[in-house]
């Protein structure tokens, strides 16, 4: 592909979002993160570096199932149906607080 080629919908794969982009974020606060996780505005990596491993279960679980956090019916519905009994605690519990971060941070903003 050239550079002046672009990507089409055609091109695009299951997975991309997860994909790290080089460009700098600053520093966010954690409920910001979430927010633009959710939102789709920066990728798992991207929201890795800027707080750390504490989400690695459930954004490990939303890759390997090709799950947007934008859409957390799904995630909790596959949640419910392919995480082992012993992990579901864990992705809830890691779910919730992704949400409810994201929230504060519409909240603030609004």
């Amino acid at each position: 592909m050239t550079k002046t080629e672009e990507l089409s919908v055609e091109d695009i794969t299951p997975g991309l979002i997860v994909r790290h982009t080089s460009r700098r974020l600053g520093n966010l606060e954690l409920p910001e993160a979430c927010e633009r996780l959710i939102s789709g505005s920066i990728s798992f990596s991207e929201f890795v570096d800027q707080v750390g491993e504490g989400y690695r279960e459930l954004l490990d679980f939303m890759t390997e199932h090709d799950l947007h956090p934008g859409r957390p019916e799904e995630v909790l519905f596959c949640v419910d149906c392919h995480a082992d009994l012993c992990c579901r605690s864990t992705l809830r519990h890691q779910l919730g607080d992704l949400y409810r971060m994201g929230a504060e941070s519409v909240r603030a903003v609004g």
